[in-house]
């Protein structure tokens, strides 16, 4: 569950060292537990955005935006309205050292707009919740509650206490941005050290029966030819519906003794693809 009091603390670190089948009604019924604390965080954040920045944001929109690389709703590819959902397929593979094969999981998740509230500096702060569907008991079973704060220049998304920024306005092709801006994340962590950056701005895209007009994509990692390793991360996210696809992948290949085992030989990592199966709004 969300932990209110780890994210004030998370972003008070993160300040100091800046300077260099169909829900059921009862998963929606459960008491929130994080609701001031919340506003405060998104607040401190709130303030990092000067005068100064939103006018770089206005004129840089003024510009250079155009029908081409920026839908009419720049919020459009992340709505956030009262009862939104978005239900998923998620396929993971998890590699072990000394294991042959991998340990496959498949599950639905589900993700629904169940709170908002106002935010001291004039933004918008929506609670969504997450649950996962239990194939026993045939069933939404909700396991978290996160945040999420729509300020004029960007989307900011606390999940499981890590803090990061999904989208920028303007949107452009020309724009680089760290995702993890707001979060002191390891450097030992594979999503270290790399810029985000939109790709495919405006362009179709189909999954199955589901097809979008106008979706882009956000490249958050692109390390695919190395000898040692392999990275790659990327979500899309579809005008009017928010993020349709989510693939994560991290592998190291097998060496022993500092020496490169076969081609590409995975020793350890993870695969994790998300694809939208079902989205709408409750009635």
């Amino acid at each position: 569950m969300y932990d209110s009091h780890a994210f004030a603390e998370i972003l008070s670190h993160s300040e100091r060292n800046k300077s260099t089948p169909k829900p059921t009604k009862s998963t929606l019924k459960e008491k929130p537990k994080f609701v001031n604390k919340t506003l405060l965080s998104f607040s401190i954040i709130g303030q990092q955005l000067s005068i100064k920045s939103f006018l770089l944001v206005l004129a840089i929109t003024t510009s250079c935006s155009s029908p081409e690389t920026d839908p009419v709703d720049p919020y459009s590819y992340f709505p956030l309205e009262m009862g939104i959902y978005r239900i998923y397929s998620v396929n993971e593979a998890v590699y072990s050292a000394g294991q042959k094969e991998p340990v496959k999981k498949s599950w639905k998740e589900k993700d629904e707009v169940i709170r908002r509230e106002s935010g001291a500096n004039g933004n918008s702060n929506f609670i969504l919740s997450r649950s996962i569907w239990d194939t026993q008991g045939q069933y939404w079973r909700k396991i978290k509650e996160y945040a999420v704060s729509s300020f004029p220049d960007k989307i900011i998304v606390n999940l499981d206490n890590e803090i990061f920024t999904p989208l920028i306005f303007p949107y452009s092709a020309n724009i680089k941005w760290d995702g993890y801006e707001y979060f002191n994340m390891s450097d030992l962590d594979p999503r270290y050290g790399h810029q985000h950056y939109y790709e495919e701005i405006n362009k179709p895209l189909q999954f199955d029966s589901l097809k979008f007009a106008r979706t882009i994509k956000v490249s958050e990692r692109s390390d695919t030819t190395g000898v040692t390793q392999y990275r790659l991360g990327f979500k899309f996210y579809a005008s009017g519906v928010g993020l349709v696809a989510d693939e994560q992948t991290d592998f190291e290949y097998l060496q022993v003794n500092g020496e490169i085992m076969g081609y590409r030989v995975i020793a350890s990592g993870t695969r994790r693809v998300k694809r939208i199966v079902e989205y709408g709004a409750m009635q």
